[in-house]
């Protein structure tokens, strides 16, 4: 079945310390079912590579080896489909952030889980009804 891919999972494909048994069972997935991300995924994919390179988890060579593997994927990438103001009350209503609410707009649109490591997005798939992928 497809799914939505936060991009807390994606950086767990290239980034060991961030592995776990789900992200990696999300990998396998993501290898035979199709997977959907919202345009913001190629942006938040780089600046989370930025923020490690800066904290010293990766180097500016392993930081890139990553950005080039990521950028190697075939997602099915969905332009967003809210305005601010829309996009704002879903942020508020899940408090979560306005990237965060991208990837639950999408899979409330889609009718589809979502693969997410993050413990907000989480708990607001719990609210919103949606299953974890």
């Amino acid at each position: 079945m497809a799914f939505v891919l936060d991009a807390s999972v994606a950086i767990a494909w290239v980034v060991s310390s961030q592995a776990t048994p789900y992200t990696q069972r999300i990998r396998l997935r993501a290898k035979r079912e199709p997977y959907h991300v919202p345009a913001i995924f190629a942006a938040e994919v780089a600046n989370v590579l930025v923020v490690l390179e800066r904290r010293g988890i990766l180097t500016e060579h392993g930081s890139e080896a990553a950005a080039d593997v990521l950028s190697r994927l075939d997602p099915i990438v969905h332009d967003l489909s809210l305005g601010i103001s829309q996009l704002r009350a879903v942020a508020r209503r899940f408090s979560l952030t306005a990237y965060d609410a991208t990837y639950l707009a999408l899979g409330i649109e889609l009718g589809l889980p979502i693969a997410c490591g993050d413990r907000p997005l989480k708990a607001a798939l719990r609210k919103a009804g949606i299953k974890l992928a």
